[in-house]
């Protein structure tokens, strides 16, 4: 008798089971697109780093990437936020970076091999999170560099595939600094650079141009017989000045660091923070302005850190130390113990 009741309630939860498979693909679906419409044009116009990477990269990239088990998955959105977390643990690596830097100015070298380690960890996540990046960019448009252009239509595709070949050549350079250990393929760089002509230099600020320029200046034997990189990048971050955005000029920035030439790198600082000063970035993409403004200030930061043992003074972004015209109301040369006691 007992085996009898049971059976309906077996059937009903089977029944029940099976409704809930069929309504997992059409919320997939409907999120994939609320996703794609709206959250993805939302995070593009957003001033807050912090949030739109730690936030919306981490809270939202297991929650779409699980519908891809039940549906095609939604590449060009995890191509957004595997990139956004990718920003996420790079903000962090940075930080432990700059203890490092303290911590070896201070002479504590127990304290900077612990920092280092930290670091690497950081740059391993980091360097795996955009190696996704790479392979969503590919499974939503295509293979890249390979001469062929995809049909890029609307000017979200089109920051997505920019953004996408962008983070495939930083998930060589992260992985370079966790020492090769995720074993990101050294050609997808070249890959990039080369489809870099696939969209309108012009529109996007000057940064695929740039991007292009700074793959030829990291990888030998890419740039063709002529290539001009570091004029090829001073014109690409002076259009990018001309339209508010400092993105290109943050490349000229990361080439400097790059080739070991500190003048070009704290020149395309200075520009960096002039542009984005200046408070003209173009309102539906300020993602990207604050993007290049935190990294400027991280490049900033290691060379005050390195220098000083402090971090780039409140509001000195572009300045360095030596500056003949440093600022005599430098709130960092205060004594805070004199003003607690």
């Amino acid at each position: 008798m007992a085996k009898i009741l049971r059976l309906p309630l077996i059937l009903l939860v089977t029944s029940a089971l099976g409704a809930c498979g069929l309504i997992y693909k059409p919320t997939g679906s409907v999120l994939n697109h609320l996703a794609q419409d709206e959250v993805v044009p939302h995070v593009y116009a957003s001033n807050d780093l912090d949030m739109s990477a730690c936030g919306t990269g981490l809270g939202q990239t297991q929650l779409l990437g699980a519908f891809g088990r039940v549906m095609h998955s939604p590449t060009r959105v995890l191509l957004n936020t595997h990139t956004l977390a990718g920003l996420c643990s790079e903000a962090a690596a940075q930080k432990a970076q700059l203890h490092f830097d303290r911590a070896l100015h201070a002479g504590d070298t127990t304290e900077a091999r612990d920092a280092r380690i930290q670091a690497q960890r950081l740059y391993q996540r980091t360097a795996e999170r955009r190696l996704k990046v790479y392979h969503d960019t590919v499974d939503a448009f295509g293979k890249i560099g390979n001469g062929k252009c995809p049909k890029l239509g609307s000017d979200t595709e089109q920051m997505e595939y920019l953004t996408g070949l962008l983070t495939s050549v930083q998930a060589v350079l992260s992985d370079i600094r966790a020492g090769s250990s995720v074993g990101v393929p050294q050609d997808i760089a070249a890959r990039a650079g080369r489809a870099t002509h696939c969209l309108d230099n012009d529109k996007w600020w000057g940064v695929p141009n740039a991007l292009q320029a700074v793959v030829w200046l990291s990888v030998p034997g890419t740039a063709p017989d002529g290539a001009q990189p570091w004029q090829q990048l001073k014109t690409a971050a002076d259009l990018g000045a001309s339209k508010g955005m400092p993105m290109a000029a943050m490349l000229y920035a990361e080439a400097g660091y790059g080739q070991s030439d500190p003048d070009r790198e704290q020149a395309g600082i200075r520009q960096v923070a002039k542009i984005y000063n200046a408070g003209n970035e173009p309102k539906n993409y300020r993602i990207f302005s604050e993007v290049a403004y935190h990294e400027a200030m991280f490049l900033s930061d290691e060379i005050w850190s390195q220098q000083t043992g402090k971090r780039t003074p409140f509001l000195g972004l572009g300045s360095f130390p030596g500056d003949k015209n440093k600022k005599k109301n430098d709130s960092s040369d205060v004594d805070v113990d004199d003003l607690l006691s």
